[in-house]
């Protein structure tokens, strides 16, 4: 079997690799010592801080001050020099793009990305709807009727958005598109932001990088994530839609249905949580997520050889023992090492849509029996 993998070399101590039972996994490229640090990642695709957490979490070290809302909120001001002929805000009605910080000098290191109002103004767009949503009632999202999600209903439903509703848009002028839009309430806002920075992101990465190579290369889990949860379906065409509907054209020109369906079907089993860092585990606040291609190919094992942290933007995993040359390197993902075996699985199995059959799952299961 030919295990070389498209994506390349990562870091210069593990590789990623085609697996005998399926799947890429990474493996140690030399003896690692304890301690070594095998990848530092600070280059996430996706990004987006929960919506209850907006006011209190920094926008760009994701600093977190016990509740305390952070003091430094995006002005007009702030950006007026960054504003161009394409890309106008208004600067009676900006709202600060939902963008907060902890500091001036957090606020002015975001300032500092290239083409990043680009990025303000699409932030403030998708503001003004979520506000404008807020001052009327607003219908929720119904459960699909209990029909059985195939790839085939999933991809029948986008066939219709691109045949029909699209077409149907395009020839609309602006107001009337305005009329068109769908319903969204606070969780779909939070998610359109995390697809916006993505597509942000991926306008300007180079195409030749390994952070591009390994985004196109993530596994989608789109099927598995909405068979269990199938108002995700419509979930998805409302957020496509809306976007679709206001955002400005240099960045809808980059907003197609196959890669807003590669955005968010590998964000489901992908995505690294950003967690209150000063508390236990178990009493963590969950303050959002972010993806990050290179990283995402670590598998999970329940006694896992590397350990993960975060420093501000960047994740940082770290060989918690000693690793023999060859060996498959993995985390754990998602604080569960506590729990029983049975509640391990049951927990993966639900949220990342794998039995575990690491050494530790086998050898514990085996004293079951």
């Amino acid at each position: 079997m030919d295990n070389n993998c498209e994506v390349g070399r990562i870091s210069p101590f593990f590789e990623v690799k085609n697996t005998t039972y399926g799947g890429r996994a990474c493996f140690s490229a030399a003896p690692l010592e304890k301690g070594t640090v095998v990848l530092e990642a600070n280059d996430s695709v996706g990004t987006c801080v929960a919506y209850d957490f907006r006011k209190e979490v920094c926008h760009n070290c994701y600093t977190y001050q016990d509740g305390k809302t952070m003091k430094f909120k995006m002005t007009y001001p702030d950006i007026a020099h960054l504003v161009t002929d394409e890309v106008k805000i208004n600067a009676k009605k900006f709202n600060g793009a939902g963008l907060w910080f902890c500091s001036e000098a957090c606020k002015l290191e975001f300032l500092t990305q290239p083409h990043v109002i680009e990025l303000i103004a699409c932030y403030e767009l998708l503001l003004s709807v979520l506000k404008m949503m807020q001052k009327r009632a607003v219908d929720e999202l119904q459960e699909r009727s209990r029909e059985q999600i195939t790839e085939d209903v999933i991809n029948h439903a986008w066939l219709e958005v691109i045949d029909s509703w699209i077409p149907k848009i395009d020839k609309m002028k602006l107001s009337k598109k305005m009329s068109q839009l769908p319903d969204i309430t606070e969780e779909e806002y939070n998610c359109a932001r995390f697809v916006i920075k993505s597509l942000f992101t991926l306008k300007y990465l180079d195409p030749e990088s390994q952070t591009k190579a390994a985004f196109k290369t993530l596994q989608s889990n789109e099927l598995s994530k909405i068979a269990r949860f199938p108002i995700l379906l419509d979930f998805q065409i409302l957020i496509f839609k809306t976007l679709y509907i206001i955002l400005p054209g240099y960045t809808r020109q980059n907003l197609s249905v196959k890669l807003f369906r590669h955005i968010l079907g590998s964000e489901y089993g992908n995505a690294f949580g950003i967690w209150e860092q000063e508390e236990l585990s178990e009493n963590r606040e969950f303050l959002g997520y972010a993806v990050y291609p290179r990283a995402s190919y670590f598998n999970h094992s329940c006694d896992p050889n590397l350990t993960k942290s975060r420093i501000k933007g960047t994740m940082v995993f770290t060989a918690n023992k000693d690793v023999p040359k060859g060996e498959p390197l993995c985390i754990d993902y998602s604080g569960l090492l506590s729990h029983t075996m049975l509640k391990r699985r049951q927990l993966l199995k639900e949220n990342w849509f794998f039995e575990c059959c690491c050494t530790r799952c086998e050898s514990e299961l085996q004293a079951i029996h």
